[in-house]
């Protein structure tokens, strides 16, 4: 989960044994075991959530919560193994005829009903109630409103869990808190406040306190105010680490743990940057010898994860986390804190400066607020920083003091180019950062009625003295809406579907620990027994392999299609079909292999068992990925997927030219497109570099179109973050619930620069990825390992939904969209 979660069994039966101690008496055996179990189980989850992030907290509770499901004989394995592996499987009954109900929603619902018990005949059921289900699908709070055939009531957490999963997967973790209140109490799901206090009770002079931080996170404050309430402030010795710092480490721990000496606090800054030195500081650490130490010395180390860090010291010592605020309020009210009153009044246009100076503050504080909405926010989840901020600041009083305007254009480049901007790395991230400080770098921030918003919530106040900008940042709403950041009201659905979507993808690594057995209940013949792991990934493997096709006949296709001087995309054909072929090879070699090693017959190699792990977890194996195109599908979407492309090339081959080309079913669909433009070239006789693209998004009702002279139609693109209006052919907003919405045809038509017919100021230049997840690097060839290219669509910029906007909105095009 995290380099930096290390626990010793040493340590844990010290919890254990504490536990007893603390544990209340009672007169009875079974009393007294209950009463152990609660104060072992309580004490762990609190001293084990101090040096957990706040994103695993969730996922630490309950993971407790099916142990001890376990332990009591209540866990029903397979339904638990079936949620955390995301219900695999396709759908295996017609869909019912209902628009709100997705194609995966469908597959989920079916895979439910093998699972027996209260799921026995559930997806004929659920279609004689689509009326019911569908106001369970609509519904702000679905586990707030009646489910049909009582079933809300019917089920137990765990399989109510597995029905919103399958419709409503942006609830999923209201289901698993259920989970945890059901088993363990609500104590489980309220974290105990930081305490340093009682931390430091757990520390001797032996025993190092260490911080696990997180970018933008500082424990200075809390160390310096500890320190001030045991007149230990003028001992503290920090050592922020990096390249030579090392002597002056070892120095200070030792002059800090001298017996004679005064005996200090040494804190030692930045461990995750000085990774060559971590083995010294863990031979220190092991050396500390309790009755050859000064008793106030302690040794406070600071880090980000980082798997250099000692684990022995993690083991041994004390470790809490510490994560900057979350929330735009209160990042706000972190930079206002940080001023000086005398640094803020003294600007010569203190006007300009006050408003311009909340504009920057906020920027800093959205910029960091958008990485919780995933791609939609950032390609890349960037580690923006105080300092980032801080230097901004600084920049702008100087600029104002120093110019006689305000220089506009020098402060957005520096900041959006420089100061933030040197840490962006994707060029879209680049262009989305420089369009949101265009809103608060702007002259329009000087005027009284401007918003940041829409909803007008959010704007400078009026100047003032430091404290007045400090009580309306109080004023502010407590949790932000998407409104603010200028995304789509779904960007809400999309961080709650990552938020339950992460506790399961990283809880499924850890279910080696659960044993089998039904263990549903009383009426244990109802239940679908566990099967033992070979037997799941052998059956896994049997079904692919069943499914496999033939391979492609390369020398038959490079006959029937040879190499033309007038139609390229012959050659493109063969190099796909090369991939396919050698993705094929692979699937097949590992799936076969895998049934003979569980037989004895070949060895259990590295790579086999790697694919077994997968299988196991409904996770696309390794051993594909490196020979396959991108794809975030899980296992069984992943080889379905596989097929429609495959079935898409053998048509292709069999056919000639399809009319539309399905632009997902490539592998390299770069390559494609330049193939498209040699032909035009060719045929026009046209230096290919001085041809370009120009775009026609063809309207829905045009299902099978003609294929055009020169340039391809091609669909399978998903619009995220908008969706296609076919009555104005523009851009326009999502509809509720709906995260990503189908492209019709587009017309990728070349042309050359001297004709190009782009309406400038009046598309949106959206950039294409091959999958939802958007980052990716530039390989060896110049070419993005992600994103494919930018094509210009329509946008209403007349209502103000120009490229500014849907470029804040996060709008881009997909060819894949995921389970």
């Amino acid at each position: 989960v995290d380099p930096m979660y290390q626990f010793s069994l040493d340590w844990f039966i010290l919890v254990f044994i504490d536990s007893i101690k603390v544990a209340e008496a009672k007169d009875s055996f079974d009393e007294r075991s209950e009463e152990l179990f609660r104060s072992f189980i309580t004490m762990l989850y609190n001293l084990v959530c101090r040096s957990l992030f706040e994103k695993d907290k969730l996922l630490f509770s309950l993971l407790l919560a099916f142990k001890a499901q376990e332990t009591d004989k209540q866990l029903n394995i397979v339904q638990m193994r079936c949620l955390m592996t995301g219900i695999p499987g396709t759908a295996t009954e017609e869909q019912p005829d209902a628009p709100w109900l997705t194609s995966v929603s469908w597959a989920r619902v079916c895979q439910l009903q093998p699972l027996g018990d209260i799921f026995d005949g559930f997806s004929e059921s659920f279609k004689g109630q689509l009326a019911g289900w569908q106001e369970v699908f609509d519904s702000i709070f679905p586990l707030e409103v009646d489910w049909p055939a009582n079933m809300k009531v019917r089920c137990n957490p765990l399989q109510r869990c597995l029905i919103l999963y399958a419709l409503r997967p942006d609830s999923l973790v209201p289901g698993l808190q259920q989970i945890v209140l059901d088993k363990l109490g609500r104590v489980f799901l309220e974290p105990p406040p930081f305490d340093l206090a009682a931390c430091f009770q757990g520390a001797t002079p032996s025993i190092p306190l260490v911080f696990i931080i997180a970018s933008g996170s500082d424990p200075m404050a809390d160390i310096t105010r500890l320190a001030e309430g045991m007149d230990m402030l003028s001992k503290i010795n920090p050592i922020s680490l990096g390249q030579g710092q090392g002597p002056k480490a070892v120095k200070g721990i030792k002059d800090g743990s001298d017996p004679d000496g005064p005996g200090k606090w040494v804190l030692l800054q930045n461990c995750h940057l000085a990774p060559s030195w971590m083995p010294t500081l863990e031979g220190l650490v092991e050396k500390l010898e309790p009755d050859k130490l000064h008793p106030e010395f302690r040794l406070w180390l600071t880090a980000c994860p980082s798997p250099a860090f000692p684990i022995s010291v993690l083991q041994m010592g004390v470790k809490m986390t510490l994560e900057p605020p979350k929330g735009l309020r209160n990042s706000l009210n972190r930079a206002y804190l940080g001023i000086e009153e005398e640094w803020f009044e003294t600007c010569t246009k203190p006007t300009e400066f006050k408003k311009m100076l909340f504009g920057l503050c906020f920027f800093h504080a959205l910029i960091l607020e958008r990485r919780t909405f995933g791609a939609l926010g950032w390609n890349i989840a960037y580690q923006f920083s105080e300092p980032d901020r801080d230097i901004s600041r600084q920049q702008l009083k100087n600029f104002l003091d120093e110019f006689e305007g305000v220089p506009w254009k020098a402060l957005n480049y520096m900041v959006a180019e420089a100061n933030y901007g040197g840490r962006v790395t994707d060029s879209c991230d680049r262009r989305c950062i420089s369009a949101i400080l265009k809103d608060f770098y702007t002259p329009k921030i000087l005027e009284e009625d401007y918003k940041f918003s829409i909803s007008g919530t959010y704007f400078s106040p009026p100047v003032g003295n430091l404290q007045v900008y400090l009580d309306y940042i109080k004023s502010l709403p407590l949790n932000s809406a998407p409104e603010v950041f200028w995304l789509h009201n779904n960007a809400n659905l999309t961080a709650a579907i990552n938020e339950g979507m992460y506790n399961l993808r990283t809880g499924v690594e850890l279910l080696g620990s659960f044993g089998g057995g039904g263990g549903g209940g009383d009426d244990d013949d109802d239940d679908v027994k566990a099967k033992k792991p070979e037997e799941i990934y052998s059956e896994i493997a049997q079904a692919t392999v069943e499914k496999l096709p033939k391979s492609f006949d390369i020398e038959a296709v490079m006959r029937k299609y040879p190499v033309l001087y007038d139609q390229c995309l012959n050659v493109f054909l063969h190099m796909e079909l090369g991939k396919f072929n050698r993705l094929l090879g692979k699937i097949r070699s590992t799936s076969v292999d895998l049934q003979l090693a569980v037989k004895g017959l070949v060895v259990f190699s590295p790579e086999l068992e790697e694919v077994s792990n997968m299988f196991l977890v409904n996770k696309t194996p390794q051993a594909w990925l490196g020979v396959s195109y991108p794809c975030l599908k899980p296992l069984s979407s992943y080889v379905v997927d596989f097929l429609l492309r495959w079935k898409f090339c053998t048509n292709w081959v069999s056919n000639g030219l399809p009319s539309v080309f399905w632009f997902t079913a490539f592998f390299f669909q770069q390559a494609f497109l330049t193939g498209v433009m040699q032909n035009y070239a060719r045929g026009t006789k046209v230096a290919i570099d001085q041809c370009i693209w120009n775009f026609t998004v063809l309207h829905p009702s045009n299902k099978d179109p003609e294929p055009p002279q020169f340039g391809a139609y091609i669909n399978g693109l998903f619009l995220d973050g908008a969706r296609w209006d076919e009555d104005r052919m523009v851009l326009t907003d999502s509809y509720p619930k709906v995260l990503w919405a189908e492209m019709p045809y587009i017309w990728l038509l070349p042309t050359t620069k001297a004709e190009d017919t782009k309406p400038v100021g009046k598309v949106y230049e959206a950039p294409v990825y091959k999958e939802s997840q958007r980052k990716g690097v530039l390989s060896t060839s110049g070419h993005h390992s992600n994103m494919i290219m930018f094509i210009y669509v329509p946008c209403d910029w007349q209502s103000g939904e120009d490229e500014d906007f849907w470029t804040k909105r996060g709008v881009g095009l997909i060819t894949q969209t995921d389970d």
